[in-house]
């Protein structure tokens, strides 16, 4: 095929010229350049002479801040790659990947997404024999943060792990301080996929996540504040809609049976869900799944509700945080509701506890950490995460 570079912008995708990207000095640090490397060199298994597509987003939209991509790139560079970069707009959904990209994938080795389009594009198969991988470090700052510095396949081996003991359980419990209290079983199918990650199509970088328990036998209540958000999979607007009275949700069987809060807050709740279900054909009182973070060094640095779109785009890896897929049958849903410090148990099993993982104290993860030379004070959790 002709050369990458000579790509030129298709209206319809917004997709700007693939190009080498100039070799700028910015201000960095030395954890962000660990963190960097972590992600090259542990997660994409970048080598020297290999061909790497940075998807950066759009300039000016203020989700990715423009100095993590550079010292992302400057690191490939300085492994021995060749670095090509390209920027693209959010796509509608999943399905609508931009001809330009898939070109573009086809052509190189890796493609690392520090772009939402490759968030969307998790669950489907992508083009292009090359590794795919997505960045939830959305800045600097985070490329530096705990969670970049645990090594991948540290990450990638104590998930394993938390996945393998979680899928031999018969049972799961979540409560959290606002007084969630739900409970459900593990399905038996779930012992036999112990190694499943979730049904990803991209790595992830920070590994941060165990697979989505299913939600259908699901009772009990969900209290919710704050704000709910959208799972970054299709576009719609509003993404978020803010919460200004508690509201406990009942649940019965998977599935939302009734609200209990002000009344003028569970209407317009109700009628956000019933907004998003609509324009996708779905039911809003479906919940699909729910997932923990369980990458302790994970933070957020700014306000949460300055940007919940921004917050909801990486926080899922943090301990403090689980997350419940909503309105629609199939992972991510549409519609996530957020749960702070929460205890997760197995079997009556505590695995994480008011957002500490106690999973780390079992005998299967003190060997991983032996292994690994981590030191205790990586593995506990970060307390900002911007609420």
């Amino acid at each position: 095929m002709d050369d990458v570079r000579s790509i030129v912008t298709l209206k319809t995708a917004k997709i700007a010229e693939i190009k080498v990207p100039a070799q700028t000095e910015i201000p960095t640090t030395d954890l962000a350049l660990q963190g960097a490397r972590n992600l090259l060199v542990n997660c994409v298994g970048l080598q020297a002479g290999d061909r790497v597509l940075l998807v950066e987003e759009e300039y000016g939209l203020g989700y990715f801040d423009s100095d993590a991509p550079q010292i992302v790139a400057t690191e490939a560079r300085r492994i021995g790659a060749e670095v090509l970069t390209m920027t693209t707009s959010r796509a509608p959904g999943p399905g609508a990947i931009p001809a330009a990209l898939t070109a573009a994938m086809e052509y190189v080795d890796h493609t690392i997404f520090m772009n939402r389009i490759g968030d969307q594009m998790r669950f489907k198969s992508l083009p292009g024999r090359g590794s795919k991988t997505m960045v939830y470090t959305l800045d600097a700052d985070m490329l530096a943060a705990g969670s970049t510095q645990l090594p991948h396949l540290f990450m990638v081996r104590m998930i394993d792990a938390f996945n393998s003991e979680m899928s031999q359980a018969k049972t799961w419990r979540v409560t959290c301080p606002a007084g969630t209290d739900v409970s459900g079983e593990v399905p038996a199918e779930m012992a036999r996929q112990s190694k499943d990650t979730g049904n990803f199509t991209v790595n992830l970088f920070p590994t941060s996540v165990h697979k989505p328990l299913p939600a259908g036998s699901m009772n009990g209540r969900i209290v919710l504040g704050r704000f709910i958000t959208g799972t970054n999979t299709n576009v719609y607007s509003p993404e978020v809609h803010f919460i200004e009275s508690p509201i406990t949700a009942t649940i019965e069987n998977g599935r939302v049976a009734d609200f209990d809060g002000n009344p003028r807050c569970i209407d317009r709740f109700r009628a956000h869900s019933k907004m998003v279900a609509e324009l996708f054909g779905l039911d809003e009182t479906l919940i699909h799944s729910w997932h923990c973070g369980l990458n302790p060094g994970t933070a957020y640095f700014g306000k949460a509700a300055d940007d919940p779109v921004r917050w909801n785009g990486m926080i899922f890896g943090s301990p403090r945080h689980l997350h419940f897929h909503t309105c629609g049958d199939y992972p991510p849903g549409e519609i996530n509701w957020h749960i702070i410090d929460p205890t997760v148990r197995f079997d009556n099993q505590v695995f994480v506890e008011c957002g500490e993982v106690t999973f780390f104290q079992s005998a299967r993860a003190q060997a991983l950490i032996k292994e690994f030379g981590i030191v205790p004070a990586q593995l506990k959790t970060e307390q900002e995460i911007g609420l």
